[in-house]
């Protein structure tokens, strides 16, 4: 089975929060998902946080549909991502990703998902509220920033905002606030894929194979 490794040592902050999974801060409403039904659940993290394979996974166990928001855009605007950036800036980016956030809304009431948001999404105020506003539970997956740097560096991947170490370190850092606003936070370090599934589905009460 797939298992993100465990780093011995980091000199980041982020290698002193605890491992389990924990709430995050949010108001209960946000996350006593039991009693009412959960028509989506959104995956946001920095790069290589493992939102899309955590995501399928997790969408396999509920029998819901699985959506990466990244691969959403690049099909409807039948262009890569890093040519978006490149010829409409990282705001002309932006609003075509809150663009499709908002159909994809619109069309929980079909039926339920899971969603993989790209690395910069949960940042911006706009798709927090967007969430916030349709009742969409938050799950932040985190990881040591050297080993989100090691595991987003794929060669048929290209990610405009990964230049060199030392600037992915302070973009992490940069957004690891915004991403600490979810609902959910899980440590994903040396876990198996199934068992960050497990605990997001345990955390948020859900019911595998129906929606809430």
């Amino acid at each position: 089975s797939i298992c993100f490794p465990s780093v011995v040592k980091s000199t980041s902050r982020n290698a002193k929060i605890r491992s389990e999974t924990q709430l995050a801060g949010i108001p209960d409403s946000r996350v006593q998902t039991g009693g009412r039904r959960v028509g989506a659940i959104a995956l946001v993290g920095f790069m290589g946080a493992g939102k899309t394979t955590v995501g399928r996974e997790l969408a396999v166990r509920l029998g819901w549909r699985f959506h990466d928001l990244d691969d959403l855009i690049e099909r409807r605007e039948r262009r890569r991502i890093a040519d978006i950036f490149q010829r409409d800036g990282e705001a002309g980016f932006r609003r075509i990703e809150l663009s499709l956030l908002r159909e994809l809304v619109e069309s929980v009431t079909r039926a339920s998902q899971v969603w993989a948001l790209g690395g910069g999404a949960f940042v911006e105020p706009k798709i927090q509220k967007c969430l916030d506003q349709a009742s969409i539970p938050t799950v932040f997956l985190d990881a040591p920033v050297e080993q989100l740097f090691a595991r987003s560096e794929q060669e048929d991947l290209v990610r405009p905002l990964r230049q060199n170490r030392d600037q992915f370190c302070a973009l992490y850092e940069k957004r690891r606030p915004e991403y600490a606003k979810a609902a959910v936070c899980v440590q994903t370090a040396g876990k198996e894929i199934g068992v960050i599934a497990e605990e997001i589905i345990s955390t948020l009460k859900l019911k595998i194979g129906v929606a809430d």
